[in-house]
């Protein structure tokens, strides 16, 4: 019976942005053998190699990268080496772009350090407090967010006056945009929809839960036969969980 392995990366397997602890880095490395283990990251392919090391690359049969707006298969038999098989392109509309500098300007929200929003393949990451914040500026708005709510807030009002995109939270301190439905689930309803129906899904992520950017294809996985979610808070949790699934 066919088993798949779906991980979501930032909070995850690493901690938000940063490279994979080293001793859970090894022990996801020698878990994944003879596994078949894929990435579904709003992250770059770029930036999850930086996370995980080219080792743990190797291992991986695939990694949807920008929400699932681009596909990257490794070639078997050829270590570093990797088809681009599709990509989906995101053109914001110039009111969307205007709209995200006012949240910056009227958020009460004092540390901002530049850089609010980063066009990626099929997607926008955006943030108030920057992509230049250091770890603890980002620890900061963190805990300012978790106590004013300010990134779902800010998800119910762009999501009202932007009907065909889609607004999700995303890492510790971000938002993610995209054309609706073009989500982590497309994966699911599209790369997987051929499966058996007694192959066996699992995924793996920390924000599992609406307006999470995990949420879209946990719904898609439990909706499915034999498909298992397992939410965790961070990759001590997921450590955990590797000695079970």
């Amino acid at each position: 019976m066919r088993t798949i392995y779906l991980f979501d990366v930032d909070g995850t397997l690493t901690p938000p942005k940063q490279k994979a602890v080293e001793i859970f880095r090894l022990q996801f490395f020698e878990w994944t053998k003879d596994k078949e283990v894929y990435l579904v990251s709003g992250g770059s392919f770029k930036r999850l190699t930086e996370q995980l090391s080219p080792a743990v690359m190797d291992r991986i049969e695939g990694v949807f990268a920008c929400m699932g707006n681009v596909y990257y298969r490794r070639k078997k038999g050829e270590p570093r080496a990797w088809f681009h098989e599709y990509e989906h392109k995101f053109r914001p509309n110039k009111g969307l772009i205007a709209d995200l500098t006012k949240e910056v300007e009227k958020s009460a929200y004092p540390t901002k350090t530049g850089a609010h929003y980063d066009n990626r393949t099929g997607m926008i990451n955006f943030s108030i407090v920057g992509t230049k914040a250091t770890q603890d500026q980002r620890r900061e708005y963190a805990a300012y967010d978790a106590e004013h709510k300010e990134r779902e807030a800010i998800v119910a009002r762009l999501s009202e006056k932007h009907a065909s995109c889609d607004f999700v939270i995303g890492g510790a301190v971000s938002i993610d945009i995209f054309t609706k439905g073009r989500d982590k689930s497309q994966v699911i309803r599209e790369h997987f929809k051929d499966l058996p129906q007694d192959a066996i899904i699992h995924f793996v992520g920390d924000r599992t839960e609406y307006p999470g950017n995990d949420f879209a294809i946990a719904e898609a996985v439990r909706n499915r036969g034999n498909g298992h979610v397992h939410s965790v808070e961070s990759w001590k949790d997921t450590a955990e969980l590797l000695k079970s699934i």
